[in-house]
């Protein structure tokens, strides 16, 4: 076995770089497009009175707080306003109202539709196709800017405001965060405009492109080779590049990389302070395979190797270490790892937040009762800049309804209280399909639907979080099924100031935090059933017929999939061909669905009515078991089936759906 750690210090001396604010003239629209992209102020000590808020369609029910748990973890999150108000005879519903100065740093929507008026300073500036705007299709804001990742709208444009914000929609129905940062009174803040925008556009397009793109990979080896390198001057690393040189296949290699970790000390008047203690795939949001993505601060390429951009201030010096504290025997892999720096310059800079990455896993929750994970107890001043996720989840059904809540200086409520994790993530309806973006990804998602891993990441730029005392962060774990348990490991980034702390347990063993492949969602299947999606359809006299998958309501309907019949009327029929291995005398039993579109039906065998009127209708998707339908003579062969709509339960929707599960054969003696 071969485990080495090249760890190369690569100084480049640029200008001088210090963490006190400049002064600035007119904060204007172009210089907030540039702080979308410039991680350099990230560790620069917010002002006190700085903040930055969220305003959701979360459940209003949950303003009682955590007292009243049914409340706190509420879940109806649609459509919900600070009020409505009539504006040139219509309703606008109100989603944003905030004092300046400030700025709109992100907006995201599940559902974007109608048009977004933004109200600045007093006055209507500009109204915009709100799907446009979250899809990169407005005028000034590109791609990335804006995009639809995993069926969620997202917008990063800053949008300043001097005095006021007023955000309001002409879509009643939305699900929708907005991100907002209120700087202190008396920032020079030039506020949004449509002619501000367009003369940004060469700005936007140059920040889109560095965004998008990952550093050039580095070539430069350093020899003899170390685990270990000391960093001796006061300088802020402003790159960290692991390349990975293997020729273990990808299941190997995840092996070894979940037994290292990612270690930044620096030692304070004879103190050694922790920096960063994480696992490396979780520190790089790699998932369990150490895949391939790339965001604004940190991405996997394609030949293995590891990078990341978030300045890491080091104003007494310090140490970066790749540690092996799991089983990593038999590997045949050296990892090199590359810093760039450049020096500090002014004495404020030894007062500099450092960057900290705290990592927390919890494993075998039970997904009731109700119960949050937490991210993040910092206490101390500091800036909190990112997430990353990852989920072992034991099936298919969605796990991520739980909103995320953050109470920064003591607040008695949080100042973010999302919709869902997924929402927070930016993407939307539980979609299983991976991303990157610069800001935020769905880097693995194993499947069928959103069974096994799960690997998300988010990057606060703009919209960081600044804190002067404390910052708790906590996601709910709010699954569809409530008799599972779920793994979650977090880590979160951000800024602290010397001596501020995380609030977490320490990293435990690379044994006891390993998360165990699943080894495959589990499936109910009907004893001696004929499958209804399997039987040939012989007529379909109105509607339309379809074999619909049910791994959504997991262990309910067999084999995962129903037989499933839409929009007949009154008198319509669906025949199936059932097979038969003997003539003979058979017991008839079948399992149907039920839905709040069901209808009642009289089913038949071989032209002989069996049972008695079955009604679909239930006010929530379930099974009604088997029902024994009576008996029939039937020969061998194909016998016909038939189910007729004979009425519809006065509480059904009207869409007339019928699903079938199964068929039972029983011969008779």
């Amino acid at each position: 076995m071969r485990f080495a750690a090249n760890l190369c210090l690569l100084a480049t001396l640029t200008a001088q770089v210090s963490g006190q604010v400049p002064p600035v003239g007119v904060l204007d629209q172009l210089a907030l497009l540039r702080r979308v992209a410039d991680a350099d102020r990230l560790w620069w000590p917010a002002i006190a009175g700085e903040r930055c808020r969220q305003w959701s369609s979360f459940d209003r029910t949950s303003l009682v707080g955590p007292k009243n748990p049914g409340a706190w973890y509420a879940n109806s999150d649609r459509g919900n306003y600070l009020r409505v108000e009539d504006h040139d005879g219509g309703p606008e519903f109100v989603m944003v109202e905030c004092d300046g100065p400030g700025c709109v740093a992100r907006i995201w929507s599940a559902n974007p539709s109608g048009t977004l008026h933004f109200d600045v300073d007093g006055e209507r500036v500009w109204s915009v196709d709100f799907a446009a705007l979250c899809s990169g299709r407005t005028e000034g804001v590109p791609e990335p800017l804006a995009g639809v990742r995993g069926k969620g709208g997202n917008c990063w444009l800053p949008i300043p405001f001097a005095k006021s914000l007023k955000v309001s929609a002409t879509a009643g129905d939305l699900y929708y965060q907005v991100d907002a940062v209120q700087f202190v009174t008396g920032t020079n803040l030039a506020s949004f405009s449509p002619v501000r925008l367009a003369g940004g556009k060469d700005v936007a397009f140059a920040v889109a492109r560095a965004l998008a793109g990952a550093p050039a990979p580095r070539t430069e080896r350093s020899s003899p080779a170390t685990t270990r390198v000391e960093v001796r001057v006061p300088a802020v690393v402003t790159g960290l590049e692991i390349a990975v040189r293997s020729s273990l296949d990808d299941a190997d290699l995840a092996r070894v990389m979940a037994g290292t970790k990612l270690v930044v000390t620096e030692a304070v008047e004879g103190r050694v302070a922790v920096l960063v203690d994480v696992p490396l795939p979780a520190f790089f949001a790699a998932g369990t395979e150490w895949r391939p993505w790339c965001g604004s601060m940190l991405g996997v390429r394609e030949d293995r190797s590891a990078w990341c951009r978030w300045p890491m201030p080091l104003p007494f010096g310090g140490v970066i270490e790749v540690v092996a504290d799991g089983d990593v025997s038999g590997a045949e892999i050296a990892l090199d790892a590359f810093v760039d720096m450049r020096p500090l310059g002014s004495p404020f800079d030894r007062d500099a937040l450092r960057f900290r990455a705290s990592y927390h896993v919890a494993k075998g929750t039970p997904t009731r009762p109700f119960s949050d994970h937490l991210v993040l107890d910092a206490k101390g001043r500091g800036r909190f800049v990112g997430c990353s996720l990852l989920v072992r989840n034991p099936s298919r059904m969605w796990w991520g309804e739980g909103d995320e809540k953050v109470w920064v200086d003591g607040e008695s409520f949080p100042s973010w209280f999302g919709t869902g994790t997924e929402d927070y993530f930016g993407y939307a309806w539980c979609d299983p399909t991976p991303f990157q973006a610069p800001f935020h990804a769905q880097v693995q998602c194993d499947g069928p639907m959103n069974f096994g891993f799960t690997q998300l990441h988010r990057t606060h730029m703009l919209d960081s979080i600044p804190f002067q005392r404390s910052l708790r962060f906590e996601f709910e774990r709010w699954h569809w099924v409530d008799s599972v348990a779920v793994d979650y490991a977090t880590v979160a980034y951000w800024y602290g100031e010397p001596g501020a702390t995380s609030g977490l347990p320490p990293v435990p063993p690379a044994a006891e935090r390993a998360l165990e492949k699943l080894a495959g969602p589990p499936m109910w299947i009907a004893e001696n059933a004929i499958e209804a999606e399997s039987l040939r359809v012989v007529s379909c006299t109105g509607g339309a017929h379809t074999v619909q998958d049910t791994g959504l309501y997991e262990k309910v309907f067999s084999t995962d999939a129903v037989r499933y019949w839409r929009g007949g009327a009154i008198g319509d029929e669906l025949v199936l061909a059932l097979p038969v291995k003997s003539p003979g005398r058979y017991r008839v039993t079948v399992a149907f669905g039920r839905n709040d579109e069901g209808v009642v039906v009289q089913c038949s065998v071989a032209g002989q009515p069996v049972g008695a009127p079955f009604d679909a209708f239930a006010a929530q998707p379930s099974t009604s078991g088997p029902i024994v339908l009576g008996e029939a003579t039937l020969p061998a062969g194909e016998s016909e089936f038939r189910v007729q709509i004979t009425g519809v339960s006065a509480s059904a929707k009207p869409a007339h759906v019928l699903a079938i599960d199964y068929v039972r054969l029983e011969a008779i003696e």
